[in-house]
């Protein structure tokens, strides 16, 4: 039986493209039989594994502003807390366990002390979102045993190779990166409702946030193609993420239907694959 590794990667904001990638694969009935993610990646796919659905998935991620996740001042580890976002999982999942989850679920983080990639999948599920999410600088680091950790895009942005290391026969990574030169200018959101959405968007008038979203593209793209020549997915969907930076969450529905098109591209390959393996599995049990 073909067992697919979905695997999705870190992006910020762009992670509603992982949306549009979902979307699709429940249209073409492809259900994943466990998933691997890093960041948002992480968040997305602890979701799914808890059980949402795309539309809640959706619906939750509206809430996603920069006015409701990052909380100021974050103490001397981070500019931001990570509590808003801890509130915003834990009204709309519970308190669960890895044990808990319907699609097994494995999440990167990187180990602040020994520099190494951590997996985590088990305990509390919400303190391992947080830590694969902490983006070093905006989020503080979560301390778990005898770790310290942060954002697992340090050291491996898309985890195909996890997804592949724990049984799928059949890969689907999907990587958020953005090509979109340095340069390209900012759109802005709608106006700021509170303080800490001012703050934030007050240095949209200067790189910072920019530097910041083209600092992650360089190492993502660089953990992930140094991974790509030791193995490789069988699909990579590179959704076009055209001037979408981490931070803007308001660009939901660009997100989203990039993630849709990136599927579409491939949707006949993908059909044709899966068809192959599935026949040559009905051949290998009518030999028997």
């Amino acid at each position: 039986m073909t067992k697919i590794g979905l695997a999705l990667g870190g992006g910020g904001a762009r992670g509603a493209a992982h949306i549009g990638v979902l979307m699709e694969l429940e249209r073409l009935g492809i259900r994943p039989s466990l998933i691997t993610g890093t960041s948002i990646g992480g968040i997305i796919g602890a979701l799914v594994a808890f059980g949402l659905r795309t539309d809640d998935l959706k619906a939750l991620f509206k809430y996603f502003t920069v006015g409701n996740i990052y909380g100021l001042p974050g103490g001397t580890a981070a500019l931001s807390t990570n509590t808003k976002i801890e509130k915003i999982l834990q009204d709309a999942i519970g308190r669960p366990t890895f044990a808990d989850l319907k699609i097994p679920l494995a999440l990167v983080t990187t180990d602040l002390v020994t520099r190494k990639e951590v997996i985590l999948d088990e305990g509390d599920l919400i303190e391992a979102v947080l830590a694969t999410m902490a983006l070093p600088v905006i989020f503080p680091p979560v301390k778990r045993g005898k770790h310290i950790l942060a954002d697992g895009g340090m050291l491996n942005n898309v985890p195909f190779d996890i997804a592949r290391a724990r049984g799928a026969t059949y890969v689907i990574a999907v990587s958020l990166s953005n090509s979109a030169p340095y340069g390209t200018p900012i759109e802005e959101s709608a106006p700021p409702p509170d303080v800490i959405s001012r703050a934030l968007a007050f240095t949209k008038r200067r790189p910072t946030l920019q530097i910041l979203s083209v600092i992650t593209d360089i190492w993502s793209d660089v953990t992930l193609r140094t991974r790509l020549a030791l193995t490789q997915p069988e699909i990579l969907l590179e959704p076009d993420m055209g001037t979408i930076g981490i931070f803007d969450t308001h660009r939901l529905d660009e997100g989203v239907q990039a993630g849709q098109q990136a599927v579409r591209a491939v949707e006949a390959r993908l059909l044709a694959d899966l068809d192959l393996i599935n026949s040559e599995l009905e051949d290998t049990h009518t030999n028997l």
